[in-house]
């Protein structure tokens, strides 16, 4: 038999209405067992500095990051959050995803021991484990059903999220996201859930939250920082333990077992990022590349551009996720400027490994004044490799380089010929042939300390809202990055770091370099070096170091 369904009162509707903007008011309403003065509060007992919980529920950023330490009370926080919003917003879909099952089912149990002998009992019409946990809230309302519903799921077999592909709503979380070894595919692959609207019309809120302990995984700390780094869109948290003071020592010592052998335990507790953050480019030196200066100078073309007649115009294009900063830049060329083109094929999805990314840089006044973007795209390859090849012809036909190179590694060895072979070979095109390059094994070395040596100097420079560049380069370790198999997202990093190399390489910065069993690290996947008259002017040492046409 079908539960009754639970009628609210005026009074309770009053409680509602008011309770739109205070989570407290109404889970302290509905989740209040009898006889208690308050029912649930979220950052209850928390201090001050660390109270966090009610600035994640009603936050007006789509992407959240929350980092924390043991019993900092993300599970609850977060479970209790989407609770009230299911209470007060019709037809709301919650999703709590995890590696494991058990570990989403978690959330769900720990919202039915709250619900326990409370007013929210009472809303929850069902709460089924199988065939995976689920909580489905009802009442009535004016005579209207008011319908919302909490799932609690695994990412899939194959870790990937592609069993909630067919899930659409308003709010999705990824729970203890640091365990997650692909976590950056699993974000590409969530973040196109929180599109449509609702069967009444109503737009999903579309919003993605991460909540994890403070685990080693590059890319959990990658997504923290363009969370950092961008905060209309974004919300990043850092919470210690000590901050919940509800969690006693006797159970933290408890917890503080789980955390495996040859781990920084105290880490755990404080939630600080792993030393390994900054090892190979510094934080310094990442950030002196960042440009809020071209970030500013690229904003106020394109507000300048939007309005206007696109008819014959190269449009400027500026596009953002939460998740990403800005992941397609393009500034109109123009005339008498020298660009390189660079790429690294992918067909994954950014922020995953294998995404394919593109940059495009003036290099007009190099050595004198430094390398400057001008484009950029690490988009969605959507499993081909042909949105990177027709993005890479078209900036080649709108740039016209005199330079144009593709990472050849591995899978992608041959690349470059091939789109030689189809689209640059007796084309007309400005480069006679694209070069291929090799990121991969000691020449790989060869690359990153080309571009630390550039980035150091100030020689390279990207706009600042670019954020997926700096954090990448932030969080890049190359004992990481060994092989094809390998986790570590990079795609950035890679083609910033073959643009380094190939710039250095063409304007004679790099005299020999030596990939450490004594040999010269180039070879003829990197671009040529063309002698130079050091009499010459500027212009004409750039003309001798052109590639046939």
């Amino acid at each position: 038999m079908a539960k009754k369904l639970y009628v609210m009162s005026p009074a309770e509707k009053e409680i509602l209405r008011v309770g739109q903007d205070d989570p407290n008011m109404i889970l302290g309403y509905f989740v209040r067992r009898p006889g208690a003065e308050v029912g649930f509060q979220l950052d209850h007992n928390f201090t001050e500095k660390g109270a966090w919980q009610v600035d994640m529920c009603l936050a007006s950023q789509t992407f959240m990051v929350s980092i924390t330490g043991i019993g900092a009370g993300k599970t609850l926080g977060v479970g209790m959050a989407a609770t009230y919003h299911g209470i007060v917003t019709p037809d709301f879909k919650f999703l709590n995803v995890a590696r494991e099952s058990w570990q989403s089912a978690l959330m769900h149990t720990a919202i039915l021991e709250q619900a326990n002998g409370t007013l929210l009992e009472e809303l929850i019409v069902n709460s089924p484990t199988r065939p995976y946990p689920k909580i489905v809230l009802e009442y009535l309302l004016d005579g209207q059903v008011i319908r919302s519903t909490l799932e609690f799921m695994s990412i899939g077999e194959k870790g990937e999220a592609t069993n909630v592909f067919s899930w659409r709503g308003d709010w999705i979380n990824v729970d203890e996201a640091g365990l997650i070894d692909e976590l950056a595919g699993v974000v590409g692959n969530l973040s196109t859930r929180g599109t449509g609207v609702t069967p009444t019309g109503r737009a999903y809120i579309g919003r993605l939250s991460l909540t994890s302990n403070p685990w080693e995984n590059p890319d959990l700390w990658i997504l923290y920082d363009l969370a950092v780094a961008d905060p209309i869109d974004s919300i990043a948290f850092n919470v210690d333990t000590k901050d919940n003071q509800n969690i006693t020592e006797k159970q933290i010592k408890q917890i503080m077992k789980l955390i495996p052998e040859g781990v920084d335990k105290d880490r755990f507790l404080t939630s600080k990022r792993p030393e390994g953050a900054g090892n190979y480019f510094s934080k310094e030196t990442v950030s002196k590349c960042e440009s809020t200066m071209l970030s500013d100078m690229y904003k106020a073309r394109y507000a300048e551009e939007k309005d206007k007649d696109k008819q014959d115009r190269i449009p400027v294009i500026i596009q953002s996720a939460p998740h990403l900063g800005v992941w397609r830049l393009q500034m109109p060329p123009k005339e008498g400027r020298i660009y390189f083109v660079i790429g690294d094929p992918g067909i994954g999805r950014a922020p995953s490994r294998n995404a394919p990314c593109l940059m495009v840089f003036d290099v007009t006044d190099c050595p004198m004044s430094p390398a400057t973007m001008v484009a950029f795209w690490w988009g969605d390859g959507g499993n081909s490799i042909t949105p990177f090849v027709t993005n890479l012809i078209e900036w080649i036909d709108l740039y016209k380089p005199i330079f144009a190179g593709v990472d050849n590694t591995g899978p992608q060895k041959n690349t470059a010929e091939l789109i030689n072979l189809d689209y640059i070979w007796n084309k007309g095109k400005s480069i006679g042939s694209i070069t291929g390059l090799d990121f991969s094994g000691p020449r790989k070395y060869s690359y990153l300390v080309a571009t630390r040596l550039s980035m150091e100097s100030g020689m390279i420079l990207w706009p600042s809202f670019c954020y997926g560049i700096g954090s990448q380069c932030r969080n890049y370790d190359p004992t990481l990055d060994k092989s094809a198999s390998a986790k570590l997202a990079q795609d950035t990093v890679a083609t910033l770091s073959m643009a380094a190399f190939a710039i250095r390489a063409q304007y004679g910065i790099i005299e020999g370099s030596d990939d450490g069993d004594g040999e010269d690290a180039r070879s003829g996947n990197d671009p040529p070096r063309y002698p130079r008259d050091r009499n010459a002017s500027r212009t004409e040492r750039i003309g001798q170091g052109r590639p046939p046409v």
